[in-house]
């Protein structure tokens, strides 16, 4: 079974578990969990795990909620002991009530990026620092979203100021040819993930989205995370194209009035592709992808909210 069949096999079975509950931005994520993973979608297994958070969480929780499944599947394709990951998860969120992220939507995310970490206070006081350097640089691109950026890059570097140099290295090319943008502080991010120096990964980024669009892919600002991490993974070459053009144009005539969706889907579909095994290589798959899909789902809910406010008050 490819990459794609298992990411089709389970949306399909995630769209029969999960009935009047998630629009399909949400389902979509959760089955790409399960296809980078490479762990098919068992409903059976999901809702006990959905009956084991309930058990074991406040009715105000942040765990709590249908927009977190998303946060459910990563766990769920990820851990075989489902209920294990969920304990150690929460146990980790009680060293989330500190400045910064006490208040974070994204809480059970950073949770997640804690399971299995040495020292985890002390990285959380790293991610912090890490992040107020991020405002000082960037205060009007500088979110909470970017917390977990934090998190994620102090556990796979130790150098933090060669790091936050490199970030700014990447962050200065990227701006001289792209527009300014949140996506683009997160591009600067991931790119300090590749061995390259920032003028060749910076490179290899816009001569990927440029043989993209040469075949008629478009990549929009919200696409180029995720091109990030291909082109971390491979350099441009005619079968990576032509796998993410398949995927892209199977999505496309499924959805065809919406279909934004379809070039993000592809792009972490072939970059997982090309993911080996390996120390530095299960960070990049474990922790950035997980990063890239927080990102996602953060944007995913803003927009879904506006969407249904704009209604709301139209009606």
């Amino acid at each position: 079974m490819t990459r794609y069949e298992r990411y089709v096999e389970a949306l399909d079975a995630i769209k029969e578990a999960t009935k009047w509950e998630l629009t399909d931005d949400f389902r979509r994520l959760m089955a790409i969990h399960y296809a980078i993973h490479d762990t098919p979608f068992d409903a059976s297994r999901f809702s006990d795990a959905r009956d084991t958070l309930k058990q074991k969480t406040k009715i105000f929780s942040k765990f709590r909620g249908s927009q977190n499944l998303v946060w459910l599947s990563f766990l769920d394709a990820k851990y075989e002991d489902i209920g294990t990951a969920i304990d150690e998860a929460l146990r980790l969120d009680t060293l989330l009530d500190r400045k910064h992220f006490r208040f974070s939507s994204l809480r059970p995310f950073l949770a997640n990026q804690l399971i299995n970490v040495d020292h985890p206070e002390q990285r959380l006081d790293e991610a912090t620092d890490l992040y107020q350097t991020f405002k000082q640089h960037h205060p009007w691109l500088t979110s909470e979203e970017d917390l977990l950026s934090a998190l994620v890059l102090v556990q796979a570097f130790d150098d933090i100021i060669d790091l936050n140099e490199r970030i700014e290295q990447h962050y200065t090319l990227l701006k001289d040819r792209l527009p300014k943008s949140n996506e683009l502080q997160l591009v600067s991010h991931l790119l300090t993930f590749s061995d390259s120096s920032p003028e060749e990964a910076v490179s290899r980024l816009l001569t990927w989205k440029s043989h993209l669009e040469e075949v008629e892919v478009s990549i929009r600002r919200e696409h180029l995370p995720a091109l990030a991490l291909l082109s971390i993974v491979t350099e441009p070459n005619m079968d990576s194209i032509h796998a993410v053009k398949e995927i892209v144009d199977v999505e496309k005539d499924k959805q065809r009035w919406f279909n934004t969706h379809s070039v993000l889907v592809a792009l972490q579909l072939v970059a997982a592709d090309h993911i080996t095994t390996g120390e530095a290589n299960d960070l990049l798959l474990h922790g950035t992808f997980a990063h890239l899909l927080a990102m996602q789902q953060a944007m995913t809910a803003a927009t879904t909210a506006a969407v249904i406010a704009s209604t709301t008050s139209t009606n």
